[in-house]
């Protein structure tokens, strides 16, 4: 908890900067250097890496026990990558999510050592820890255009999960362009070339669902869709996807939610903890911070969302192009509140204990964690 807290405090992952904060937090300013409470992080941080993933683990079913998601099955996951370098180190942190009131929560995550596109096995294998770890079966995956595939796509549905993901341009053409049969009364445009679909999405008549066939993939049925971009101004008129949902009204609405797990990253990096200034190129430390950051960050949803309990018409911003958001997201909201809570050791022990006697285990987890075990591991760290 003290590595925690002092990321917390310094604002920032650079160890550097987190053992300034230390001695505040310790009560020992005046008798302990800064440099041995730097060597204190290093050796938390050298612990062996089957001790990194059980503290990950409890870490991260903890933030969720706390959330109290005990009646709600999150609908939508969310997959995406970010990604920087540390001198020659190339960082890529692959992100599941699930999508809970419109706030993206990391349920887990792998560093891949590079920048660039994950490839299939690489998202196979996040997926095939995260299935192992929560009941996944019967949510919808969103993800942008880099996560696409055949085999990808097979493997989600053969593993109960629907999808909306979204396409380049002319992805698929040929399959849309030869299959020119069936579809059911639903897909009107069943018998429309890419092209012609296109042009009918492009209409006003179809501005707010789009335009949708079904297509066959390696045996597999799926259904296309156009939608006229409703962003003005944007560099793509019109953007296609590729759902196992049959309704474009639905593809339509869900993907759009996918841009929370980008808000997370931003809340994660530039705007709370500065995830990006990690002094570290081991990947398993690299995953163990990225653990301590989303369990802040957890927290600070927890408190944004009792703030926002009873809101109240000033909690509200209204945009000239109609568009209404909340003045203070949940995340800053939240994060204004905990500041008191993690001032030092003492009160962060009672205060995390208030909350798991309140807390409650999600029934989609499969982690075998008790409340009552929680704490130790965790607060002699």
């Amino acid at each position: 908890m003290i590595c925690t807290q002092g990321v917390y405090a310094a604002k920032s992952t650079n160890l550097n900067e987190v053992k300034d904060e230390l001695g505040v937090i310790l009560g020992n300013q005046s008798t302990t250097k800064p440099g041995s409470n730097y060597q204190r992080l290093i050796r938390f941080f050298n612990i062996p890496d089957e001790e990194k993933e059980g503290l990950l683990k409890s870490l991260l079913f903890l933030g969720l026990y706390l959330l109290k998601l005990k009646g709600r099955k999150p609908k939508y996951l969310a997959l995406d990558g970010t990604s920087w370098e540390y001198g020659a180190k190339k960082i890529h942190l692959l992100t599941l999510s699930v999508v809970v009131s419109g706030v993206s929560i990391p349920i887990w995550w792998v560093e891949l050592d590079k920048k660039g596109t994950s490839n299939f096995a690489e998202r196979k294998a996040l997926m095939d820890r995260a299935l192992g770890m929560y009941d996944l079966r019967g949510m919808v995956l969103l993800a942008d255009r880099e996560y696409i595939g055949e085999k990808w796509f097979k493997y989600l549905k053969d593993n109960g999960l629907d999808f909306v993901i979204r396409l380049k341009k002319g992805a698929y053409k040929n399959y849309v362009d030869d299959q020119r049969e069936g579809g059911g009364k639903q897909f009107v445009h069943q018998k429309w070339r890419y092209i012609g679909m296109e042009r009918e999405a492009a209409k006003v008549r179809y501005r707010n669902c789009g335009v949708s066939k079904q297509v066959k993939i390696s045996g597999e049925d799926y259904t296309f869709v156009v939608f006229k971009n409703p962003k003005k101004g944007a560099d793509e008129p019109l953007v296609y996807f590729l759902s196992t949902l049959e309704k474009k009204q639905k593809v339509v609405r869900a993907y759009p939610v996918r841009w929370s797990i980008e808000t997370c990253f931003k809340h994660l990096k530039s705007n709370g903890f500065d995830l990006e200034a990690l002094n570290f190129k081991d990947s398993e430390k690299i995953k163990l911070m990225m653990g301590i950051v989303v369990f802040l960050y957890i927290l600070c949803i927890g408190e944004g969302w009792l703030r926002y309990k009873a809101q109240k018409k000033s909690d509200w911003k209204k945009y000239a192009d109609g568009t209404v958001t909340l003045a203070v997201s949940v995340f800053r909201k939240g994060r204004s509140y905990l500041t008191g809570k993690l001032g030092n050791l003492k009160r962060f022990i009672r205060y995390l204990r208030r909350l798991i006697k309140k807390g409650a285990k999600p029934y989609w987890i499969k982690m075998g964690h008790t409340a009552s075990g929680f704490c130790n591991p965790l607060i002699t760290n």
